[in-house]
């Protein structure tokens, strides 16, 4: 019972996180929906857990936590799947970008490079 309160609270202080960071625009709406499953899952986990360990017992695992733990190193490694895709993304983007700041500096050579300093 006590594991379940832990578990429960600390989802809770994720989700305030998660609520505030969003409210400053630190983090990303995609982003926000993904840690508010992980969240959820966690909440789910210690509300449920005989199911998890029912669940584990079919599919043949004796110890339900050997398969949490590998459901969630298939979600990391996902995960990280994931945000090198974004990061290459952003790399083509700032390229591109940087190509086009170079084309305008030396078109308008009156800008003396104040465009590349603008905010």
């Amino acid at each position: 019972m006590m594991l379940e309160i832990v578990v429960i609270s600390m989802a809770m202080v994720l989700f305030a996180v998660i609520f505030e960071t969003l409210r400053r625009r630190r983090l990303s709406e995609g982003s926000a929906v993904l840690w508010i499953g992980v969240g959820l899952g966690a909440i789910l986990l210690a509300v449920a857990r005989p199911v998890f360990d029912w669940i584990a017992r079919s599919a043949g695992v004796s110890y339900g936590p050997s398969l949490l733990f590998a459901v969630v190193a298939v979600f990391l490694v996902l995960l990280c799947f994931s945000l090198s895709m974004q990061i290459g993304r952003l790399e083509k983007r700032v390229k591109i970008l940087a190509r086009e700041l170079a084309l305008r500096e030396k078109l308008d050579p009156e800008d003396d490079g104040e465009a590349g300093k603008r905010r």
